[in-house]
């Protein structure tokens, strides 16, 4: 077996690595790259929930405006009952002038001014506050999607579709009650609370305390709930997330559905889902209804108790009956807001749970700094040969999200996995490929060969090994200006639900039409496109479902042949073309690898018939490398491919 030839830097070499100060050198990203994947240390709700609040300081002027109008909302409603008490004592046996109290009239005027200015301050306040927390809402909603996209190819492959769609729909959709309480509803309580609480004393100690009496085991009930109910909403929120995947695979899989009859089996899927979904929510929402009884009865006692108190100090000439009447007014506004901390604390119970799935999403240091790499040039690099130098590649299968598990209810979250753990993908591969050249990867199905063209646009990393470019490691070369200078059309081709001529300018936006044109042309895709209903603007469905499985390839190797790659990857990327057509796209390739390098994987022998280098693989092995003739020389692994693919083509349709 030949080694690699790309001498410039020897693997123990030290290359300096941005974002990791003071750890220069390759075998820290080899150390890197093997070392066990860490676990996120799981957030509690209440850091949970912090953590979404901070999206609230981006707008510090509207939230300190909101709390300013607020506290004035709040002090016009404790003012109220005063002038209340007024009123009534002036109407007393002794009136207002034997008391000093102001005149009836003017206490009237005041009232009518203060409700007045109340409901001026409402309408400016509600506004506002609806803005204030749906903007931040749509700043969460942003870094969801921007935490989704940072993350790494093996966080997506170890996740749920469904359950990335219910946390970054469904939950964040929850955090908007969550905004809404701690921006307005929290602090009107907690100010409200304390306010009250000190007129009440300020009127008398005695009703004060006994005030706070009644509302101690009230808050201490409530208190007892809540601190069982988190738990209850987050296996609520998992219900829901099974139901959502259900509901998504069978949208995604319904021919499968349809082509094995199977709608019924799935129907009772779906209801089991449901079933389990609603008895969760039933569960929860009864367990915290129960409060409301008992909290209504021991704060219920505090009233007959002050009124008993207070009589006896009215009696005595030691209070005003209009200052008992205010205390009353206060024990009731105190009443309605022990009843909003009760709502409070269950929407906070519930937008926490949803905060903890939600905070999973955001994006980390971790992923944000692994989109930004070094800053060698990736042009400069391009000029040298590619070397991969005993690379090899485990992929990791632990789950990227904590979900609560259907058979246990036990939360199952990312593990640390050992390196080396479970069966590498790629092992000890070593080759050297210089700039231009033609490369096929051919072997059997499972033999590694997607793996390998998978580490080249840095998709994954190596487990061990090292990939350089040019004598550089890629790992620190900038991913997005490596990812730029990659062509690759994949063996299953994604198209987005956009126009023809969208999909295929989706790499380069600013391509003019006549060059997408001529890259539909190069890739044979020009003809079926002319007869499309508005040609290259003609929008197909999702998926590109409307298109054939040939046809949906032709367009990704036009999107390949606009970008100009200086390398390019073809990832089986005529497998689902006709042999006429796949020998047509070949000649217009031809033309196209032209000064470029150039990856080949495929099944068929053909595809491969004019590589520079074709390396066989096997379980994840190089088991063969060397020039088509060599290898059907050697009358090994290839050369029973190249057979079996022959006789294959050979065959006759139908």
């Amino acid at each position: 077996m030949d080694l690699p030839r790309c001498g410039r830097l020897p693997i123990s070499a030290s290359l300096p690595v941005s974002g990791a100060p003071g750890e220069p050198g390759n075998r820290h990203l080899n150390a890197a790259a093997s070392a066990p994947l860490p676990t996120p240390a799981p957030l509690s709700a209440a850091r949970a929930v912090g953590r979404i609040l901070r999206y609230l300081g981006r707008r510090p002027g509207w939230v300190a405006l909101c709390v300013g109008l607020l506290l004035t909302h709040i002090f016009i409603e404790l003012t109220l009952p005063q002038f209340l008490g007024h009123a009534i004592t002036a109407l007393g046996p002794r009136g207002a002038i034997a008391t000093g109290q102001l005149a009836l009239p003017s206490t009237v005027a005041w009232l009518v001014g203060l409700v007045t200015l109340r409901t001026a301050i409402g309408l400016v306040l509600g506004p506002l506050r609806n803005r204030t927390a749906l903007e931040t809402l749509g700043d969460v909603r942003c870094a969801v999607y921007d935490g989704v996209q940072r993350r790494p190819f093996a966080w997506h492959d170890n996740s749920q579709l469904g359950e990335l769609i219910s946390r970054a729909g469904t939950d964040v959709f929850r955090l908007q009650e969550l905004v809404f309480v701690c921006l307005l509803f929290a602090i009107d309580v907690l100010a409200g609370l304390a306010g009250t609480l000190m007129f009440i004393f300020l009127i008398s100690p005695l009703l004060g305390g006994l005030t706070l009496v009644a509302m101690v085991p009230t808050v201490g009930a409530m208190a007892f709930f809540a601190a069982r109910l988190q738990p209850r909403w987050r296996k609520v929120h998992e219900r829901h997330s099974a139901m959502s995947t259900v509901l998504q695979e069978n949208i995604a899989g319904v021919r499968v559905v349809k082509a094995f009859a199977r709608e019924a089996a799935e129907i009772r899927r779906f209801r089991e889902r449901r079933d389990e979904f609603l008895r969760e929510l039933h569960s929860t929402v009864n367990y915290w209804a129960a409060r409301v009884p008992l909290a209504q009865f021991l704060f219920g006692l505090g009233l007959p108790l002050v009124m008993w108190a207070g009589g006896r100090e009215v009696i005595a000439g030691r209070l005003e009956l209009g200052q008992l009447a205010t205390v009353v007014f206060y024990l009731l506004a105190v009443g309605g807001r022990i009843g909003v901390i009760g709502q409070i604390t269950s929407i906070l119970q519930n937008a926490g749970s949803a905060a903890q799935r939600v905070a999973e999403l955001l994006p980390t240091p971790a992923s944000a700094s692994s989109v930004s790499t070094p800053s060698l040039s990736v042009a400069t690099a391009l000029t040298g040969p590619l070397c991969f130098e005993h690379v090899s590649l485990v992929y990791d299968r632990t789950p990227s999200l904590r979900v609560e598990s259907e058979a246990k209810d036990k939360p199952v979250a990312p593990t640390a996995r050992p390196a080396g753990s479970g069966h590498p993908a790629l092992s000890d591969v070593s080759f050297t490929v210089e700039p231009g050249q033609t490369v096929g990867i051919v072997g059997p199905t499972g033999a590694g060969k997607s793996s390998l063209l998978a580490l080249l646009p840095r998709f994954y990393e190596p487990t061990t090994g090292r990939i350089t470019l040019g004598g550089h490691d890629l790992r620190t070369l900038d991913r997005a200006e490596l990812r730029r200078a990659l062509a690759i059309v994949f063996q299953e081709t994604f198209l987005f639900s956009a126009s023809v001529a969208d999909n295929i300018a989706y790499g380069r936006p600013d391509a003019l039409r006549e060059e997408i044109i001529q890259a539909a042309k190069a890739a044979y895709a020009d003809g079926f496109i002319s007869e499309l209903a508005r040609g290259y603007d003609t929008v197909i469905g999702e998926r590109g479902v409307s298109l054939s499985g040939g046809q949906r390839q032709r367009l990704a190797l036009a999107r390949a042949f606009l970008c100009q790659p200086r390398i390019l990857l073809l990832d089986d990327a005529t497998s689902a073309i006709d042999p006429g057509t796949e020998r047509d796209i070949q000649a217009a390739t031809a033309e196209l690898r032209r000064g470029r390098t150039t990856f080949i994987v495929s099944q068929r022998a053909a595809s491969v018939a004019q590589a520079d280098l074709i390396l066989v693989l096997d379980q994840g092995r190089i088991v063969e490398r060397g020039r088509p003739a060599e290898l059907l020389a050697r009358k090994g692994l290839y050369a029973e491919l190249f057979q079996a693919s022959s006789a294959n083509a050979a065959l006759p349709p139908g």
